[in-house]
């Protein structure tokens, strides 16, 4: 089973091709997972102008979620993991990524990303799109 990152998720939603290895995550019955940092990460590059919607952000994400996404939420555990990274080599100073690994591991799910950073420190199951 697959967390997605915030990027993947985007991808997903749009509906843009994935690489054949990665082509489940488009299934309706595939089951998949989203932290609900994503959900704040949405909105604040649309503040910044980053990102362009046809929809306001919250219209976006409800119609973005799936009926197959389970959301998670932060926990206590995720948040502290989240600060042990950098100490294991993972090279990333953005807090979201730090949360979503955090959350990856501490829940055993495979990471769908295509963060350099991430993919090359290997401390995560990494399934790229």
């Amino acid at each position: 089973m697959e967390l997605l990152d915030t990027n993947a998720w985007k991808w997903l939603a749009s509906g843009k091709p994935l690489k054949p290895a990665a082509r489940r995550l488009a299934r309706p019955d595939h089951p998949l997972f989203l932290l609900d940092i994503s959900f704040w990460e949405i909105c604040k590059a649309v503040e910044y102008g980053t990102l362009v919607l046809t929809l306001p952000p919250l219209d976006w994400i409800k119609r973005a979620l799936a009926a197959n996404i389970t959301v998670l939420t932060i926990t206590p555990e995720v948040a502290a993991r989240s600060t042990q990274l950098a100490a294991a080599g993972l090279a990333t100073s953005d807090p979201a990524d730090q949360l979503i690994v955090a959350a990856a591991l501490e829940h055993r799910l495979t990471l769908a990303t295509r963060d350099e950073q991430i993919r090359k420190w290997g401390g995560v199951r990494v399934l790229e799109y």
